[in-house]
């Protein structure tokens, strides 16, 4: 069996050679899943030469291949916003891609609990979304609850929303990189865009590519490369990383499908949950701990003295503001850092589960949270920007992956192609 960590079924390095010199009709900086599913729709709709760049040997290295792999329903998101649309639409389609190209799911939906009586009403507000949003969820009483996960608890009520599923993300995203290249899309891997050298060429560590369109898929970077287009001035990314745990096999806490708190809808953050993967294995988290480096997976390693002074710059600012009760998202992820404070955060979601059976997880991802610098608040829609010659997806954090197929059509409907 394919570990779920493991890059061996990700596509190769290919196409090293220097490019020096190369043109193509639009350029997609970023190989996550966003970039991939724009580079396919663009080579499906109108049969240009699409070339995506990506800095490292394959795709999928970073958010879209570290994520816990689920497919969300939609329930979490205000009617009308671009999140709720294209999640729900997202995970029809996503979920009928991974049957067509066999990937395994875990199709046991998920049910969202409440801790304490304090939590009902918000609990209520997630039913009505999911109502306006068209998801299939169903409000179920404490015995209702057992029959879909017997080891769940709450107090008087708990949501289940029968279409959220779990895949293994990077499966998928082999198989949307194989789709791409066989319809024609090209790679360029171990490639970083490094700058512009001009209107219509972007400079790599390889060469230049002359471009009659750009798209910025770039994740944790994808400020930067956008505020070199002028664009998008008033957003920074600040990096969140989410660190999980496994739970024990011979745990009493035996679990289906998902189970998930009732989340402060102020925030973007849906707190720790139990999520049963397709391969058998239960993950628990995650985190969200802000970093002071892009790619600081691992304690300090990636931390960078610029990325140090910008966090703590933003975060005394978020803290001293308070928006999005960040305040309380502080408090909770401090408590996190210890085995003992994350196990106290999950411990009321269900019967059997003890501090023992909390095992090393998956490897962390990050999550990019775009902040908008003018309010100091995180941004929790999706957020894409137009630039000339140019368009750039600045917020795609969960459930983009979810929404990947829509999500690029969307975008490729909103660009002004010459």
């Amino acid at each position: 069996m394919l570990s779920w960590v493991s890059d061996r079924f990700l596509p190769d390095v290919e196409g090293m050679h220097d490019m020096a010199e190369e043109t193509c009709d639009v350029l997609i900086a970023g190989a996550g899943v966003i970039g991939v599913a724009i580079a396919r729709e663009l080579r499906r709709r109108y049969g240009v030469k699409v070339v995506v760049l990506e800095k490292e040997s394959t795709a999928g290295r970073h958010a879209s291949g570290r994520n816990s792999g689920v497919l969300h329903a939609g329930v979490y998101y205000k009617a009308g916003t671009l999140k709720a649309r294209l999640c729900v639409e997202g995970n029809r389609r996503l979920r009928a891609y991974c049957r067509q190209q066999a990937i395994p799911l875990n199709e046991h939906g998920k049910v969202i609990v409440a801790r304490t009586e304090a939590e009902l009403p918000a609990l209520r507000e997630l039913y009505a979304r999911s109502q306006a949003n068209g998801v299939r969820a169903s409000l179920l009483d404490q015995q209702a609850l057992k029959e879909v996960e017997p080891c769940a608890k709450t107090v008087q009520q708990a949501l289940y929303v029968h279409d959220t599923a779990v895949v293994n993300p990077r499966l998928v995203m082999a198989a949307m990189v194989a789709d791409a290249e066989r319809e024609g899309v090209e790679f360029r891997f171990g490639c970083a865009w490094q700058g512009r050298d001009g209107d219509g060429v972007a400079r790599t560590d390889r060469g230049r590519v002359t471009y009659g369109h750009f798209v910025n898929c770039g994740g944790l970077f994808a400020d930067r490369i956008a505020h070199a287009h002028e664009v998008g001035l008033h957003f920074k990314i600040l990096p969140f990383r989410g660190q999980f745990y496994q739970l024990r096999p011979g745990s009493a806490m035996q679990v289906r499908g998902n189970i998930y708190p009732v989340p402060d809808l102020r925030n973007p953050f849906l707190g720790v949950h139990f999520t049963r993967r397709p391969e058998g294995d239960v993950t628990i988290g995650p985190s969200a701990l802000p970093l002071l480096g892009r790619e600081q997976y691992r304690g300090l390693v990636g931390a960078t003295l610029g990325g140090t002074v910008t966090m703590l710059a933003y975060l005394m600012r978020l803290f001293g503001r308070n928006r999005d009760h960040f305040r309380s998202i502080a408090w909770t992820e401090m408590i996190k850092l210890t085995r003992t404070g994350f196990f106290r955060e999950a411990e009321d979601l269900g019967r059997g589960f003890e501090k023992a059976d909390l095992l090393p997880g998956q490897a962390p991802g990050i999550r990019a949270q775009l902040v908008d610098t003018r309010t100091a608040e995180l941004v929790s829609d999706f957020v894409i920007e137009p630039g000339a010659r140019s368009t750039h997806v600045l917020n795609a954090v969960s459930p983009a992956f979810t929404s990947s197929l829509p999500f690029a059509e969307h975008v490729v409907d909103t660009m002004r192609l010459a």
